[in-house]
């Protein structure tokens, strides 16, 4: 699952990464938990991405690829 964000501020993607970190991190899975969380920032714009880890690290080396700008700001495991 993938989503980007787009930020009027890009001052505020600190706290986006702090309200999106609790969201992901505090929710229930019923029918299995995603293996890792990785959210991306790239200036005013916020990527979030998480799910097997496999997947979830194609879709790292791919964004930096195309970005090389993109700074990891948040890379860990589901809990």
């Amino acid at each position: 699952t993938c989503g980007a964000f787009r930020l009027k501020n890009s001052g505020d993607a600190g706290q986006l990464v702090t309200v999106l970190k609790e969201s992901i991190q505090g929710r229930n899975w019923i029918c299995g938990t995603p293996e890792t969380l990785l959210i991306a920032t790239l200036g005013d714009h916020v990527v979030a991405v998480f799910g097997a880890d496999q997947l979830v690290q194609t879709f790292k080396t791919n964004l930096q690829a195309a970005y090389a700008s993109a700074e990891i700001s948040l890379e860990e495991a589901i809990v």
